[in-house]
Parts: structure tokens; sequence; C-alpha cells
């Protein structure tokens, strides 16, 4: 199925062209290549998307559209237990002599303070899941959805709703849910565990597609350009993702497989992202970036005036 008529997300920080690869940042000292990387983003990128725990870190947002979703992958983490009170979902983890409980007025609050587009608190499924404990996230994925479009305060803010599942046929009720309400969007989750069998999630999309049809839909986590163009085609409207850096940070490039560099320096290895990102979104490299790209001696590359002469 093509896009839907809906070509693009109108924020509070600027315009969303759709279709859109959304790159995924972080804010602390675990990861200091995004420090790196994140100036150029408004060049290559038109959004882009953080976890919840790393926003809470964030002490200036980028200047392009954020997303920022609920961070509810930390459910498959050793130590996290997804609980419920008064019918929601929260997360319960214990960090050494530290307890911390994740309420969805917690996440939606910090998204009310910063973020363009906000995701729901919900509880990825990996396919290992037994049923009963899906059926119990699912419904928790929901409530908390409903309770976040019944709290919001930020008009300008575009709330999408979170659907999750097993299988199909629960992914499809799920997605139901949905039907009557009005969120602006919807993001598909566990699609990532899923990806070694793309067609599962290309009909897991489909099966979404088919109940909303005019939704915008986000999938998470889906970063790899072939598939990414793969799910453009099947209708998704958006993907994040941080396979860009990911690979940059093994010394790896999109595209040249004959590309490896072993003790890459960071700049280096900003260098690959930046390569990555800018093959995943379409976009050209930021003129300061390119020389020092195409000129490095390390990366076997030579400037594009130089390849088209040749």
């Amino acid at each position: 199925m093509e896009h839907s008529i809906r070509r693009h997300l109108n924020t509070a920080h600027g315009r969303v062209p759709l279709p859109a690869y959304v790159p995924v940042t972080t804010f602390g000292d675990k990861y200091p290549l995004d420090d790196l990387i994140r100036p150029y983003l408004p060049r290559l990128a038109y959004a882009a998307m953080v976890s919840f725990y790393y926003a809470r870190q964030m002490k200036e947002r980028p200047s392009i559209p954020l997303f920022i979703d609920s961070g509810g992958y930390a459910s498959l983490f050793s130590g996290v237990e997804v609980r419920s009170a008064r019918g929601l979902g929260l997360l319960h983890w214990v960090d050494g002599n530290s307890f911390e409980v994740l309420h969805p007025r917690d996440v939606f609050e910090l998204q009310e303070q910063h973020a363009d587009v906000a995701f729901t608190l919900d509880f990825p499924i990996p396919p290992s899941m037994s049923r009963r404990e899906a059926n119990r996230r699912v419904s928790l994925t929901v409530a908390n959805a409903q309770w976040a479009l019944a709290n919001r305060r930020r008009r300008d803010l575009l709330l999408y709703a979170c659907v999750q599942g097993l299988d199909l046929k629960q992914y499809k009720e799920c997605a139901s849910e949905y039907v009557d309400l009005d969120f602006d969007g919807i993001a598909i989750g566990g699609l990532v565990p899923r990806a070694s069998e793309l067609s599962q999630v290309f009909k897991i999309i489909d099966s979404v597609r088919e109940v909303l049809p005019d939704k915008p839909i986000h999938a998470f986590g889906l970063g790899k350009p072939d598939v990414v163009s793969a799910i453009y085609q099947r209708g998704v409207d958006s993907t994040d993702s941080s396979s860009y850096v990911q690979l940059a940070a093994r010394g790896r490039q999109w595209g040249s497989p004959d590309v490896q560099l072993h003790d890459a320096s960071a700049i280096e290895r900003m260098h690959l992202a930046l390569c990555n990102l800018a093959m995943a979104t379409q976009r050209t490299l930021p003129l300061s970036a390119s020389p020092l790209v195409f000129d490095s001696p390390i990366l076997g590359m030579r400037s594009p005036q130089d390849r088209d002469h040749t």
C-alpha cells in the first residue's frame, strides 16, 4: 500500500516531510559519539528521536522536531517488571540500592515539556513470550495510550498510540482499539526481534494499515536502508534507528562492505556515521563534513569532484 494522503507532520518546531527516517540520538555520557554527530542532524534529517531515559539528561534540545518515545523497551531488561496500578501499566526496577517506578504520567510530563511527537508508554512483546503475559502487556499498552489521550494538555503535541502483539492476530486486535480515538498517529513496536523474517514484519505492517488506513504509521527501530525502502512501500510513514551510528562505531559503512576501520578514532567514526545517515535519509553531506569524509585516506575515498572525472 502506498502512503496515506497526509504527506507531512506539522510540529511546533517545523514540518516533517513524509516518509521520514528519524535518527536516534542520546544525551549523557554513555554514547559520546552522539554528541559529535548531533550538530549535523539538522542538515541530514528533518527530525530526531530520543528515548525517555536519555531525554531526561538533555540540557539543550535539538533545533529540529523531536520525537520522544516512552522507553518501554526497558521492560525487556533483567530485573525490570511490568506492573499494573489502577488499570495502567508501570515499570518497576531495582538498580543497586535504588528502586524506581515509571508511571505513564512521568513519561508524558517530560514529553509535553520537550517533544513535538510523543509515543505512549508501551510494553514490547518478544516472539518467545507466553500468551498470558502478551495479553496482559497488550491490555496495559492500550490502557496507557487511552490515558495519555485523555490527559493531553498541549494541543500542538502530536500523540502516537503504540501497537504491540505476539502474533498477527493480536497486532490487529491492538490496532483496532484505536480506530475511534483521536490519536495523531500509530507506532508499531516489537518489529526488531522479528526483522530476521521480513515477511512477518510486512504482514504486521499490512494488518495495522488495514485497520487504520488514514493514520500516519511509525515503525520502531527499522534502520537498514533496503528495509526502510521496503516498509515505505507498504505504507509506513516514518521509522527511527540508531543503526547508522552503531555501524559506524564498529568501523563500518553502509554500501561499502570493504570498508572496515579497526581502532578508528572518534572523528573517523563520526565521518562514517554521517555517511550512513546521509544514505538512509537520502540527503547530501554538509559541506564542512564532505571533504573530511571523501578525502580520508583511511576510508579510501576521493572527493565527489574527483570521482566525477574518472
